[in-house]
């Protein structure tokens, strides 16, 4: 474990050889099989390249911090100037009893790093927030800040802080069985989404190219016998379903939801026995895909609208990227193509053959993708080094997913009213946890107000005896969030149970939280 006294952290030639070989093993070693099935290399490498910064090592920092350290990260710093107390022996894992009195940050660094021989420990004993938040530029080394249990002004400047710097800002703070976590990034830029279910691929069915017209082409589907028909890929059967509704039907596709109806069940009507054709099961399952008029999403449209998507001054790279896709899109009406094709009953031959298509297509757009990106570089005057071949390959073979994700500002949430017309329709809703929500915002304002949390101070069997006090915060939080002279109220049961658990930490909702 190093002990920073420094800002920088500095590393002899050695140690920083011995980092990089570690990032390069990390991405193949067999210890890390499973999520790489997650996340892929290019989601490992990024792990490998991380610098996680913990402020406040308590029960959910830890938490937070194990769960990113077991897969990898490749450094991480604790800036904590608290000493270990009893409290956190009974819900922190990560500290002992005969680490009561130490500094915290020391203590949970050095049973953190135990977790993983490949991830480099630092910690900041005598640091906490305030030195952040004074100081912003302090977040530089840093490209992902996690902040636990700060009090409400802690957060609103830190959020402020790393606006500044662009860092990415988790806050999390749990009271008793309350939890809360918020994510905050001024920008966060997505090349690999792996979006939720898309598991169809892009095949192109609604625009197919000449070289998978003529693949279509060389199936003769009267003159196939039952194994082979059972085994034709089901993009060829939608383009040959397509070709029979334009023939009749006056070369146009299906417009509305009963022709589509219809081409489905001509399609179904093509096979010999569709309870035991799995291909056409496939095919009349992705049908839709026929008529898919424009590949653009609305995430395409918001990057595509951003101001730095068409600013010749940016040089930041996503955008270079984006602005090459935006000319690709103009000049040939598409996306390039990722090259891949889905899982689909076929037999091995016509598969890879199909697969081969796809991926020389992919190439031949790769090429006319990077001549954008090329062009894009020389008008803005910018070395064209600045961009790997394996950064441009990367955004190409993925600019079907491409996302850029813009959050509402924390300091905005907390000192601005928040958005009204949600809140009127959540406190509707008898599951909205709401409640819970504007209950721990009033026990935060507390804490502002008075320098201690409700009922912080409190006998066990004496904690209601805040409750008038925290009545009228409450009352505040809820003219603030709903206009003056709203009559919202929250069931006393909740608040009661907000005020009988306090600030206390409970290590299996800091677990779940982390």
């Amino acid at each position: 474990v190093s002990t920073q006294s420094t800002w920088d952290i500095t590393m002899d030639k050695k140690d920083q050889m011995d980092i990089d070989s570690k990032k390069k093993q990390m991405v193949t070693d067999d210890k890390y099989d499973r999520q790489l099935r997650l996340w892929g290399p290019e989601g490992q490498k990024r792990l490998a390249e991380s610098h996680v910064l913990l402020i406040n090592a308590t029960a959910t920092g830890a938490e937070a911090l194990k769960n990113l350290i077991l897969p990898g990260i490749g450094k991480f710093t604790i800036a904590d100037k608290e000493k270990v107390t009893p409290t956190d022996h009974g819900n922190n894992f990560f500290v002992t009893e005969d680490d009561i009195g130490k500094p915290r940050a020391e203590v949970v660094t050095r049973l953190l790093a135990e977790l993983n021989e490949d991830t480099h420990p630092y910690c900041l004993p005598n640091c906490d927030a305030s030195v952040f938040i004074s100081d912003p530029t302090k977040l530089d080394p840093y490209n992902l800040i996690i902040a636990c249990d700060l009090t409400e002004d802690e957060i609103v400047l830190l959020s402020k802080a790393c606006k500044q710097m662009n860092k990415s800002l988790i806050i999390c703070t749990s009271m008793g069985l309350i939890g809360y976590v918020r994510i905050y990034k001024p920008e966060h830029l997505i090349i690999e989404s792996k979006p939720t279910g898309k598991t169809d691929g892009d095949l192109r069915l609604n625009k197919p190219f000449p070289e998978l017209i003529k693949f279509a082409e060389t199936f003769d589907l009267d003159q196939l016998d039952m194994k082979m028909h059972k085994h034709v890929p089901y993009p060829v059967l939608l383009l040959k379903a397509k070709d029979i509704w334009m023939a009749n039907n006056g070369g146009k596709l299906p417009q509305d939801f009963i022709e589509k109806e219809m081409f489905a069940l001509g399609l179904k009507k093509m096979a010999r026995n569709y309870s035991v054709e799995e291909n056409f099961q496939e095919a009349f399952r992705n049908a839709p895909m026929c008529f898919k008029q424009d590949m653009l999403t609305e995430d395409h449209q918001i990057i595509f609208d951003h101001p730095k998507c068409t600013d010749k001054k940016c040089s930041e790279k996503f955008w270079i990227l984006a602005a090459g896709l935006l000319n690709f899109y103009k000049k040939y009406n598409e996306l390039p193509l990722s090259g891949k094709i889905p899982d689909l009953t076929a037999c091995t031959m016509s598969y890879l053959e199909l697969q081969k298509i796809f991926e020389e297509k992919a190439k031949e757009h790769y090429e006319l993708f990077k001549n954008e990106v090329m062009g894009i570089l020389q008008e803005r005057g910018l070395n064209p080094a600045i961009l790997e071949e394996k950064e441009v390959q990367h955004f190409c073979f993925n600019s079907s997913t491409i996302m850029c994700i813009n959050f509402r500002e924390i300091a905005e949430e907390y000192t601005a009213t928040p958005f009204k017309e949600t809140l009127e329709s959540e406190i509707r809703d008898s599951e909205s946890l709401i409640p819970w929500y504007i209950l721990l915002r009033a026990s935060l304002r507390f804490q502002k107000k008075y320098k201690l949390y409700p009922a912080e101070k409190s006998a066990h069997d004496k904690y209601l005896e805040e409750l008038p006090h925290y009545q009228v915060v409450l009352n505040e939080i809820i003219q603030e969030f709903l206009g003056s002279g709203a009559k919202y109220t929250i069931d006393e049961r909740f608040i009661k149970e907000m005020l009988r658990f306090s600030n206390a930490k409970i290590h299996n909702i800091c677990s779940i939280l982390g």
